[in-house]
């Protein structure tokens, strides 16, 4: 009976004693309170700045601040006024270079081939020239009597050619002397003045005729006789005679040259040259029309335009900015959240964000940027009390399809657990 007892009480006891270990954990197993985080920023938006790489003189603007504008739509355009000049002389040059290798390709037209045959043929008949000249010349050096006998007949060509001249001369005024005397107005009498006429323009041809003549035995004559009197004369028509000869023999060969030039075709390397002056056409005909290009100023995205920097008249110069468009199909909004919090802000957690100009809307918003350090609040932050705080800057970056959101509009943000 007494163990029984004894066992009882012990089993009191341990109920009492667990009773009193539970009794505190249940007591101190509160939930965890739910934090809220909430900031304020302001939207922001990716923005890309117009400028020109080369500069010039403003002629035309496209867009205002304010417009949306689409990707690729002109914004801006410079004065291309001297490159379009030399767009269309380097367009020239390439025409023509392309022209020559074309006629370079299809090989020697028979006109040509005919014009470097005749050339040959003077060539010839040239040398023949000169190769007599040069043996007359050996030959009255030679012959002294000859020298004697040429001189003689030099001057009966001069007298028969004053003979042929006063012939002539006689006829042209006898001619002249029936047309003015013809001057009755019956066709018989026209008939005889055309016939007079006739005569008188065949009798001025010989007068022309027997002078060039008579000009020609003179200076024979007169060299002649000068080699007659000074031998050494002689000698130095020999030596120039034989100049002549090897002058005249260079210029065959060179048109024979030229002719075999054209039979064989054209040669590889005139091929290749021709093509490489197309190809250097071609090069700065593409440089020009890029240097156009840069004077015609493009948006690179679809957005808004943010600021407009020029007007039109003014002087651009390199690398200046001329408008900023903001990129509104994704925007970004960037708060500052206590230390305190920060713990409860991760990447990708999504956030709630309203703006005071469409106060029934929400826009859906998530956490792509935890700064790694604290700073103390910007200066811009209201209150000196919040500026003394610690804290980590968060972007949150927004879908904006309908570009509602717009750079510079305050907005509260809500992170969502």
């Amino acid at each position: 009976m007494h163990d029984k007892r004894k066992g009882l009480v012990t089993l009191i006891v341990m109920v009492i004693v667990g009773v009193g270990i539970l009794l505190p954990l249940r007591v101190t197993a509160f939930p965890r309170q739910r934090v809220v985080v909430t900031a304020s920023g302001t939207i922001e938006a990716e923005e890309v700045k117009i400028s020109s790489e080369i500069g010039g003189r403003v002629v035309a603007i496209f867009a205002e601040e304010g417009d949306p504008v689409e990707e690729g739509q002109l914004l801006v355009q410079l004065d291309d006024s001297l490159l379009i000049a030399q767009e269309r002389q380097a367009e020239a040059e390439v025409a023509t270079a392309r022209a020559k290798l074309a006629e370079v390709k299809s090989g020697p037209r028979p006109a040509e081939i005919a014009a470097a045959r005749a050339e040959v043929q003077q060539a010839e008949a040239e040398l023949a020239g000169a190769r007599k000249a040069y043996a007359h010349a050996k030959e009255l050096l030679e012959t002294p009597h000859d020298l004697i006998a040429q001189i003689d007949d030099a001057k009966a060509r001069i007298a028969l050619a004053k003979a042929q001249l006063g012939q002539a001369q006689a006829r042209y005024g006898a001619a002249k002397a029936l047309r003015d005397a013809t001057t009755g107005g019956s066709d018989e009498d026209k008939t005889k003045r055309a016939v007079y006429e006739q005569q008188m323009v065949a009798a001025q041809a010989a007068i022309e005729a027997a002078r060039e003549a008579q000009r020609g035995a003179e200076t024979l004559l007169a060299a002649l006789e000068a080699m007659r009197r000074q031998p050494l004369a002689l000698i130095a028509e020999v030596h120039r005679t034989e100049g002549q000869v090897k002058i005249a023999e260079a210029k065959l060969a060179l048109a024979q040259a030229q002719l075999d030039a054209l039979l064989a075709g054209p040669r590889m390397e005139e091929i290749v040259a021709a093509e490489a002056e197309v190809q250097r056409a071609e090069a700065a005909l593409h440089l020009v029309q890029v240097q156009r290009e840069k004077l015609s100023l493009h948006s690179p995205i679809s957005g808004l335009v943010t600021s407009r920097l020029v007007e039109p008249g003014e002087l651009a110069a390199p690398g200046a900015v001329l408008m900023t468009v903001a990129d509104l199909d994704q925007v970004t909004l960037q708060i500052f959240v206590p230390t305190s919090k920060i713990g409860h802000v991760k990447l990708g957690q999504e956030a709630i964000v309203k703006v005071d100009s469409f106060p029934e809307r929400e826009f859906r918003g998530r956490v792509v940027y935890i700064a790694d350090r604290a700073e103390f609040t910007p200066k811009n932050v209201q209150t000196q009390e919040d500026r003394v705080q610690t804290v980590f800057a968060v972007k949150l970056q927004l879908d904006n399809p309908e570009h509602l959101l717009k750079p510079g509009m305050p907005a509260d943000a809500t992170l969502l657990e």
